[in-house]
């Protein structure tokens, strides 16, 4: 014969058991809020992913409600990724979004173009040598690259990638259609 279960001794056994090494309630019964879920390590940013598309309009002065119905995903789904991968807090009417999860960037480098993941803290470099290559290409001066002879970027695994300065490599892959300005991001995380 099958013996019956008490569903409710059970629930209140999970609850006081949680609740005994320090959980809130709902994490203690399963189902922790936002705040309470570990941080994870950061992960590459996906820009396919709605979310992030969602987080962008929050950028850009959106409140959470739009921002979420516009990009097709539950509020409290984005509510969670928001606390879960960004430093976020609400001034007035405005979000204030601050994103330090790595992000992948295409450079130059050994004359070819690498997708490369870095710490959010190096990509203003990778933008100003983007526009160094910029004003080189539109007036063939190497004198826009000079700053750059040398450096590099490190990626999050610690990876120096030196910055391509050769003026005809450079040339070469323009001519071939590789640095194309629009998008620097890389389109696939790594």
């Amino acid at each position: 014969m099958r013996k019956s279960r008490n569903y409710k001794l059970e629930y209140q056994r999970r609850v006081n058991r949680g609740m005994a090494v320090g959980k809130s309630r709902s994490a203690a019964r399963g189902h922790p809020r936002a705040a309470e879920l570990p941080k994870p390590t950061p992960s590459p940013i996906d820009r396919t992913d709605r979310r992030e598309r969602a987080l962008k309009m929050m950028r850009h002065g959106a409140s959470q409600g739009y921002a979420a119905k516009a990009a097709g995903v539950p509020v409290e789904q984005l509510r969670r990724y928001r606390l879960l991968n960004t430093t976020s807090q609400r001034r007035g009417k405005q979000w204030v979004i601050f994103d330090s999860r790595p992000q992948s960037l295409w450079i130059a480098t050994n004359g070819k173009m690498r997708a490369v993941t870095l710490p959010h803290d190096e990509g203003s470099s990778v933008g100003h040598y983007w526009s160094a290559i910029n004003e080189f290409l539109a007036s063939n001066d190497p004198v826009h690259l000079e700053r750059y002879v040398g450096e590099g970027v490190y990626d999050v695994r610690g990876k120096l990638w030196i910055f391509e300065t050769r003026p005809n490599v450079l040339r070469k892959l323009d001519s071939v259609g590789e640095l194309h300005f629009i998008e620097i991001y890389a389109d696939v995380a790594k």
